[in-house]
């Protein structure tokens, strides 16, 4: 028989929150860097035409990109954070 127990572990949950918001800066880094990089190809490489046109377009979208990544995995933080502040809330009427 399976038991009926539930066990959350509090500090795996905050080490996770915590690895994803490492991780949304690592990628938001990376991000920044790679628009570094076409924006060096745009100014010095495809100057005009129609892959110079989209390529400025494809820059345009990924600066958009820029920064959501990192307020993402902070979100992802907060939402770890209410989900144990309700499962303690919730353990003081079950104990």
């Amino acid at each position: 028989m399976a038991g009926k127990e539930l066990i959350i572990d509090d500090d795996y949950c905050m080490e996770m929150a915590k690895y994803f918001v490492q991780q949304g800066e690592h990628l938001d880094m990376i991000l920044s860097r790679y628009l570094s990089i076409l924006e060096e190809i745009r100014e010095s490489g495809i100057k005009e035409g129609d892959v110079a046109d989209a390529l400025s377009a494809y820059i345009t979208y990924a600066e958009k990109l820029c920064k959501q990544l990192c307020y993402a995995s902070q979100i992802t933080k907060a939402h770890v954070q209410f989900f144990l502040a309700q499962i303690d809330a919730a353990d003081r009427y079950l104990f």
